[in-house]
């Protein structure tokens, strides 16, 4: 892994109902990286597995086999609290049904997984949010 690579997949699969006659693979051995500045798009039709991919990516499910790696650390093993902390201090994650806190400023919403893992922003961070960075 370079110090530029934030995402690896390596073998990615999903598959649920496990064990049962409705066992489906969603994900069938990905393998990607992505580099520190690169953009991506996920495009495909309905029912493609981009969800199940991007849960997998926000560290919200775990892979049936293979291995995600964020900034060089594997992600399979973790338990909840270390990947929970993960997804607060790594990753941007705004769902497709967003739910904001309404008694918070969009910019405070942006800047709530910050708040909860360092208390207050300071300008500068705030000035970085705003400005999309």
């Amino acid at each position: 892994m370079s110090d530029a690579e934030v995402l690896r997949l390596v073998e990615l699969r999903k598959s649920y109902n496990v064990g049962t006659a409705l066992e489906a693979e969603v994900l069938h051995g990905i393998n990607f990286s992505l580099q520190r500045g690169e953009l991506c798009a996920l495009v495909g039709p309905s029912g493609s597995g981009k969800s199940t991919l991007l849960n997998q990516l926000g560290l919200l499910d775990t892979p049936s086999s293979g291995e995600l790696f964020l900034l060089g650390q594997p992600t399979r093993s973790m338990d909840d609290a270390t990947r929970t902390a993960r997804r607060n201090d790594s990753i941007g994650f705004v769902f497709q049904f967003h739910h904001l806190i309404t008694a918070f400023t969009v910019l405070e919403n942006v800047l709530m997984p910050l708040m909860i893992r360092s208390g207050k922003p300071t300008a500068q961070q705030r000035e970085g949010a705003a400005a999309g960075g």
